[in-house]
């Protein structure tokens, strides 16, 4: 069961990571996004961004996001989103 999990959380980096890429990182197209990358503090992403990846979390993952789980520890880079996903879908 861990397998499956690891898979799918591969599937949520893949995928986020595709996302950032091509609408945030466009201008950039060197740039390398780790997984680990603070979006905000690096300047990936501002508060408008920010709110343009929660609702595409929202709608690509199926959720219901809370306004106070709107947080950069929530949604502040990659592993931040795909644990948070993860954490939503099991509860």
């Amino acid at each position: 069961m861990t397998g499956a999990n690891g898979d799918m959380n591969g599937d949520i980096r893949k995928d986020l990571r595709a996302y950032v890429t091509e609408n945030f990182l466009y201008m950039e197209p060197d740039a390398k996004l780790e997984d680990a990358d603070d979006f905000l503090s690096l300047g990936i992403i501002d508060s408008l961004g920010f709110v343009e990846l929660v609702e595409e979390v929202q709608a690509r993952f199926g959720l219901v996001i809370d306004d106070v789980e709107i947080t950069e520890e929530n949604f502040g880079s990659i592993d931040a989103i795909a644990g948070y996903v993860e954490r939503k879908r099991v509860a």
